[in-house]
């Protein structure tokens, strides 16, 4: 089997917090988008780059 550690307390709050802040500034995005009908390229990447900093932080898990 896999020995599991457990996360300590502050850095799993600083990751849900780092996480939480990810979400919102792919929701700010998500309305424009919806909003305008159009999403630019720098969006584009923006949300690729949120995607890949969530990933690094849930493959620390």
């Amino acid at each position: 089997g896999i020995d599991v550690k457990p996360i300590p307390p502050d850095q799993l709050s600083e990751i849900r917090r780092q996480l939480s802040a990810i979400g919102n500034n792919i929701n700010q995005i998500a309305r424009v988008a919806n909003g305008t009908g159009r999403i630019g390229k720098e969006d584009i990447d923006a949300i690729k780059s949120m995607q890949t900093q969530i990933w690094h932080q849930v493959k620390t898990f």
